[in-house]
């Protein structure tokens, strides 16, 4: 298959009554809503034939600014059907980084979800040739360019016919925009071939897809990632489930069931602790049974999953009595059907895939950059280790530096930032990318990460300290939400916390909870990686607020701009205090 639209045509083809995409028609019904692939095929080329009618041409850059719905996917299609470039951005993000792109890329077409998103973008989508509203918005009429989602699909469709000509292989297919997490957002663009190549290799590393398998869409579309699983649902035939809200996705996943589900470390990480928090509430003889059986959990799963691994006939009547008290209902909080979990976009902690492995759920954890659309390692069903990313995808070329830094190679790599053809510095003469990551093999051949060169800091002593490392650490507390952790060119390190539903006595931490930050710094932190001290902060980190990526990692230059002032003051005055005669202490200070 040379292009997207290939997936979706020979899909439709194939099976052409088979459910395609479910839906609900509404946030407040409990149905789910199907079409099948033939009326999802249907409909994309009536809608490509509106956008036509309305001068989306070839070449031309369409912005889809909207939560996760069938009508998303209907869009991207059609646009791509058209010839055009699918720029997906994600609407909570700040209306200044969307302004910045929309003009960054020259949109001439948009795609929103209401009224919400449209404020954000101000005059920057007045040379738009339409601006197409997927709900019915309260003044977008008084806009020259708008259109109803009803008056674009009235467009004449008879028969077959399809818009001409459909794009080729080596066409420019979508712009991912990275996340910003240490500067401004840039533009990368992606042909069809290669996504249709990042497709075929994901397939072949996790073969889960088939006909009638379940996909849960619920990250935000401007993921790469879910986007390029979603092609995977359509080039296996799997139903995909749309959902709207990602905060409510744990209420639809038991009765979606999905075979497969991706998710980010801190989804992971916000479950996980919340089951140990519901579990450590348990008393008496329900709560010996949870610890009981989460230890035959580890034992069993220790055994198992080594080649030949053989647990004892002993181990075997713990592990069926676990199971059917405890286990089973931990894992039935995925459905029955679940296979694997995915963890993508950031490094997941070892004890967060070792929890889930106790009850069952198997994440695997791959690596990817923005940079290179072909996952780079990846771990897989039948080969995976924990605490690495995997096995190098076969279709990249992996070379490590002489500092460690990891280089690649390959057909899926970008070719420079969209609109600055001098930024392509990062690639050496033959043709590897910097990634910006350090790491090894082991000896069996999986990649482990050891830090990104951007969260790598030296103090005033001149030591490297991995700062994801030690937030992991603070976010392991049940009562922090989100840690940053900040020293570069300091005697010292400091964290921002911000505080969770559990924290007593915000914006104020009670003693107990005191005593419990310190008491946990010490026991888990080496001393050069111990922080001196907390600011605490009021608010929590909020993609709409600027501090995180719509994939839910901190935008570490922002948060640092913006609480500049507050962690000057603290540094000082951690400085005054180690100049002065006074015990040494931990300080805690708040910002409002």
């Amino acid at each position: 298959m040379n292009t997207i639209l290939d997936l979706l045509r020979d899909q439709a083809r194939r099976e052409p009554d088979s459910p395609a995409i479910y839906t609900r028609l509404t946030p407040t019904t409990t149905n789910w809503i199907s079409l099948t692939w033939k009326e999802v095929w249907d409909r994309v080329i009536a809608l490509s034939i509106g956008f036509k009618a309305r001068g989306l041409e070839r070449g031309d850059r369409l912005a889809i600014i909207a939560p996760n719905s069938l009508e998303w996917e209907l869009a991207h299609f059609a646009a791509l059907a058209s010839g055009a470039i699918v720029i997906g951005l994600d609407g909570h993000d700040t209306g200044e980084r969307l302004r910045k792109i929309l003009l960054h890329a020259n949109v001439n077409a948009l795609v929103v979800g209401g009224h919400k998103i449209l404020s954000k973008l101000g005059t920057s989508t007045q040379a738009a040739k339409f601006i197409l509203s997927i709900s019915r918005t309260k003044g977008i009429e008084a806009l020259p360019a708008a259109l109803t989602w009803d008056e674009v699909m009235k467009a004449p469709f008879v028969g077959n016919k399809v818009p001409a000509p459909f794009p080729k292989k080596d066409d420019p297919a979508t712009i991912i925009y990275t996340s910003g997490t240490t500067g401004e957002p840039k533009g990368i663009l992606y042909s069809h071939g290669q996504l249709v190549l990042a497709c075929e290799a994901i397939i072949a590393a996790l073969p889960a897809g088939r006909p009638g398998a379940r996909f849960v869409c619920w990250l935000p579309l401007s993921n790469l990632f879910q986007r390029v699983m979603n092609l995977c649902a359509v080039a296996t035939g799997s139903s995909l489930y749309m959902v709207a809200d990602p905060h409510k996705v744990l209420d639809f996943v038991q009765e979606i069931e999905p075979d497969v589900f991706i998710g980010v470390p801190r989804f992971y990480e916000k479950l996980a602790l919340g089951i140990k928090q519901e579990l450590a509430a348990e008393t008496g003889v329900k709560a010996a049974l949870a610890q009981f059986a989460l230890a035959i959990g580890r034992r069993y799963a220790a055994v198992t999953k080594n080649p030949g691994g053989k647990p004892t006939v002993a181990l075997q009547l713990q592990y069926f009595l676990a199971d059917r008290l405890v286990l089973r209902r931990l894992r039935g909080l995925f459905g029955t059907r679940l296979q694997y979990l995915i963890s993508g976009s950031a490094p997941i902690p070892l004890w967060i895939l070792e929890f889930f492995e106790s009850f069952g759920c198997l994440i695997l954890e791959a690596y990817g950059l923005s940079e290179n659309i072909l996952p780079i390692a990846m771990n897989a069903p039948n080969a995976y280790r924990f605490g690495t990313v995997g096995k190098v995808m076969p279709q990249n070329e992996i070379r490590i530096d002489e500092d460690s830094e990891l280089l690649v190679r390959g057909p899926g790599l970008f070719n420079g930032y969209f609109g600055d053809p001098e930024s392509f510095e990062r690639v050496s003469k033959d043709g590897f990318y910097r990634t910006g990551d350090y790491g090894h093999f082991d000896d069996a051949g999986f990649l482990k990460l050891t830090g990104r060169k951007s969260e790598i800091i030296k103090t005033s002593s001149g030591r490297r300290i991995a700062l994801p490392a030690i937030e992991s650490v603070l976010r392991e507390l049940s009562w922090v939400d989100h840690a940053v952790v900040l020293g570069s060119g300091q005697k010292c390190l400091a964290a921002l916390l911000t505080l969770g539903s559990s924290a007593e006595g915000m914006p104020t931490l009670s003693p107990a909870l005191r005593a419990e930050l310190v008491a946990h710094i010490n026991a888990k932190l080496s001393r050069h990686e111990q922080p001196a001290a907390a600011l605490i902060l009021a608010r929590p980190f909020t993609v709409d607020g600027g501090e995180l990526t719509p994939n839910l990692k901190l935008r570490r230059a922002e948060i640092e701009r913006k609480y500049a002032t507050a962690t000057d003051r603290l540094f000082q005055t951690l400085d005054q205090m180690a100049q002065g005669s006074e015990p040494e202490q931990f300080l805690i200070e708040f910002h409002e």
